[in-house]
């Protein structure tokens, strides 16, 4: 069973909106009056309280925080600050896990007694690392802790059984990773603002007989890493290549190479390659694409599956105790292991 929810984020370049977020999976979008004190928003008959988004909210920004310096908060975030979007971020992962309770009983999923049991010690564990005062500024005790694990331990359950019936395999072919040298001469300009424009055709035409003069050269003895020391407009002259990530006529071109062999001219929008094979098969990255390949297969299976709930939702913010809070920024509030100890004890069983 994999931790399918928690991961320290990488990148807040794709930023979310609470309102945005909240009408792709409700039916109908609801900012009113009439929530219990210190609810922040109500899915259907679900809730979460400013308690718990301090636990998730805190302990991933402290996450995050570990990764990239305190600095980070003070980054350009465009429109809108980091702090914010980070906020948008975990409150699309909290609704996640809500809306994913609320499919456990469509789906038929309920926690064993035993997962019951390891909950209750991993939320003990959690609640042991904390201080007083981080006890304090999150509002938290173990039955909230135990509740906040139950909950992510059955959406973990419904995720799994979803994607668990995805009955997906791939060929060792359709998964194969090459390996290449290659000799890119481009057929374009690009000035410092990034900004491209092709070639006229007769510089093309140029930069085509340069590659010509150039696979001869190969072809002919020269060794082809001191030709791509010379010649190659590209950063890098080695690549590892799985099918789809290149244009159809040089993937083609590339997979029908044998080992040490090299490639005719090959013409994309871009410019001209010269490839030469330095492996058919590069095991290590066919069992990686494999994996992102089912993996992918899995995701989709999952997304077709969770939209299909959606309509069933009703999604009421509590604007007003949403905009009111904030990351604790305190040296004294340091806590980020809610996840690892859940990992510890129901995934590993530690």
């Amino acid at each position: 069973m994999k931790n399918f929810l928690f991961c320290k984020i990488k990148t807040i370049s794709a930023l979310v909106v609470s309102i945005v977020f909240l009408s792709s999976c409700a039916k109908t979008v609801v900012v009113t009056d009439g929530f219990s004190e210190g609810e922040v928003f109500r899915i259907n008959t679900a809730s979460c309280s400013r308690a718990e988004m301090n636990v998730y909210l805190t302990n991933m920004a402290n996450a995050y925080e570990s990764t990239f310096g305190k600095e980070i908060w003070e980054t350009n975030a465009g429109n809108t600050t980091i702090e914010d979007a980070f906020k948008e971020t975990v409150l699309a992962k909290v609704t996640r896990i809500k809306v994913l309770n609320l499919m456990a009983k469509s789906e038929k999923v309920s926690l064993s007694s035993d997962e019951k049991k390891s909950v209750k010690k991993a939320a003990k564990a959690y609640m042991k690392t904390l201080s007083k005062k981080e006890k304090t500024e999150l509002g938290a005790d173990e039955d909230l802790i135990y509740q906040m694990y139950l909950e992510y331990a059955l959406a973990e359950k419904v995720y799994n059984s979803i994607v668990d019936e995805v009955d997906f395999e791939i060929s060792d072919d359709d998964a194969r990773s090459i390996i290449v040298q290659e000799i890119f001469i481009k057929t374009y300009h690009e000035d410092s603002h990034g900004r491209l424009t092709d070639y006229s055709p007769s510089a093309k035409k140029e930069a085509r007989e340069r590659a010509l003069e150039i696979r001869e050269k190969a072809v002919t003895g020269a060794d082809f890493e001191s030709l791509c020391a010379l010649y190659n407009e590209d950063d890098e002259s080695t690549h590892a290549y799985r099918r789809g990530e290149m244009p159809e006529s040089f993937e083609e071109k590339a997979f029908e190479l044998e080992e040490g062999e090299i490639s005719d001219i090959i013409t994309t929008e871009d410019g001209y390659y010269i490839l030469k094979c330095i492996s058919t098969y590069e095991r290590k990255a066919t069992n990686e694409n494999k994996e992102a390949i089912i993996n992918e297969a899995k995701r989709k299976a999952f997304e077709e599956k969770y939209n299909e709930y959606l309509p069933n939702i009703i999604a009421n913010l509590n604007e007003k105790e949403w905009n009111s809070i904030a990351i604790i920024h305190d040296s004294e509030v340091t806590t980020d292991s809610f996840f690892d100890i859940y990992t510890d004890i129901m995934i590993e069983g530690k």
